[in-house]
C-alpha cells in the first residue's frame, strides 16, 4: 500500500507547491542525470546554505530512470523506506510494535512518500546505530559521513549518541541513570557556558528557517539573553516535540498532525513507563538522545510544519531502538508480563 503514497499525496491532498522545495530537488536530480551539473561536484561543492545538491547527488545515484516530476522522485523515498524495513527486519531490531509503528506511522508515511531529503537523512542515522548496535565501528561512521553532507545539524546529534552508545555499550549494560544525569549536568553548563557564542547563531538560524518555511522575519520571536537562552535550553524539547498543538495549527494538514502528535505523545509515554520497569539504565540513554534531539531542534525551529518533518525521524528511532533493547513487544502488555 505504501509504494501508492506518491501518486495520492502531490498534487491530490495538496499541491506539490506547498512544499516548495520538492521542486529544488527534482531539479537536482535532472541536473545531474543531464550532465549540467557532476556527480562529485553536487556532493563536495554544491550549494552549501542548504545542501540540496548534495541530497540530490545520492537521489541521482540510485538505479531508477530520471524523474519526469516530483511525484516520480518520490518513488526514490518510497523505495528507501522498503529497504530499510527489510534491513531492520533481517537484523532483529523489530518487536511487534515498533514493526507495526514502523508502517502505520502517519508522519513517516507521509514525508517518505515525498521528493524531501528527510528519508535519507532517517536511513543514514538509523543504519549508524544499527552498526553501532552491532559493534561494526566503521561501518557505524560510513554512515554518518553523508549526514556531514545533507544534514549536518543531525550529524551533531547521532555522533556523540553513537559514540556512547559503543563507549557504554548500552545495548547490553545500558548507561546507568547517574551517568546520564551526569551528562545532562555537564550539558547544562555547557549550554550557560556557550551562551554568548551560540546565542547570535541561534538566532540567526530561528531568522532563516523560520524565513525558508514562507514566514516573515518580523514575525519570529528572538531568544533576548543568557536567562532566556537557558529556560529555551530546557523548555523547547518538550514543546517541540508536541507541537502543533490543536489550536495552533494554521492549515488542515497541520490540524491533522496535532492530533497524531497527542497520540504520538501518549505512545511515547506508554512505551517509555514499559522501559521504565523493565531496564531503566537502557532508557536512560534513549531519553538523553529524545531530550538532545528536541532540545537542539527546538531552539531554532519555529515553524509548525517544519517542526513535524524535522522530528519525525528521531520518534522513529527512540521507538525503534527503545522497542528493541528494552524488549518492548506490546503497547498495552498483559499484567505481570511488563516485568
Amino acid at each position: 500500500m505504501h509504494c501508492f503514497l506518491p501518486f495520492v499525496l502531490n498534487d491530490v491532498l495538496f499541491r506539490v507547491a506547498y512544499m516548495p522545495d520538492q521542486f529544488k530537488y527534482w531539479r537536482g536530480v535532472n541536473a545531474i542525470r543531464s550532465g549540467e551539473l557532476g556527480l562529485i561536484e553536487a556532493l563536495i561543492g554544491g550549494d552549501k546554505g542548504n545542501n540540496v545538491e548534495q541530497a540530490s547527488a545520492f537521489f541521482a545515484a540510485m538505479p531508477f530512470p530520471t524523474p519526469v516530476s516530483p511525484i516520480s522522485l518520490g518513488f526514490y523515498n518510497t523505495f528507501i523506506y522498503i529497504i530499510l524495513f527489510f534491513i531492520l527486519y533481517a537484523k532483529n531490531v523489530f518487536t511487534k510494535f515498533s514493526l507495526w509503528f514502523y508502517l502505520l506511522f502517519p508522519s513517516m508515511a507521509l514525508y517518505s512518500a515525498l521528493t524531501l531529503r528527510e528519508t535519507l537523512i532517517l536511513f543514514f542515522m538509523i543504519m549508524a546505530v544499527v552498526y553501532a548496535r552491532e559493534s561494526k565501528i566503521f561501518r557505524s561512521i560510513l554512515c554518518m559521513v553523508p549526514l556531514t553532507l545533507i544534514k549536518i545539524q543531525n550529524f551533531y546529534i547521532v555522533g556523540p549518541i553513537v559514540l556512547l552508545y559503543f563507549v557504554f555499550d548500552v545495548a547490553k549494560k545500558g548507561m546507568g541513570l547517574t551517568k546520564a544525569l551526569s551528562i545532562g549536568v555537564i550539558g547544562l553548563v555547557s549550554l550557560l557556558a556557550s551562551a554568548p557564542i551560540a546565542l547570535p547563531i541561534i538566532n540567526k538560524y530561528r531568522v532563516s528557517m523560520f524565513m525558508e518555511d514562507g514566514g516573515d522575519a518580523k514575525n519570529i520571536e528572538l531568544i533576548s539573553g543568557v536567562g532566556d537562552f537557558v529556560l529555551q535550553g530546557l523548555t523547547s524539547g518538550f514543546y517541540f516535540l508536541s507541537k502543533p498543538l490543536p489550536w495552533e495549527a494554521t492549515s488542515p494538514l497541520q490540524f491533522i498532525q496535532s492530533f497524531e502528535n497527542l497520540i504520538v505523545l501518549v505512545i511515547l509515554f506508554l512505551i517509555t513507563r514499559q522501559a521504565w520497569i523493565k531496564s531503566p539504565d537502557r532508557l536512560a540513554f534513549w531519553l538523553l538522545f529524545l531530550a538532545l534531539s528536541m532540545s537542539v531542534y527546538g531552539l531554532v525551529v519555529a515553524n509548525y510544519g517544519t517542526a513535524v518533518r524535522y522530528r519525525y525521524a528521531f520518534i522513529v528511532m527512540y521507538v525503534l531502538f527503545l522497542c528493541a533493547d528494552c524488549n518492548i513487544k506490546k503497547l498495552f502488555p498483559k499484567k505481570g508480563a511488563v516485568a
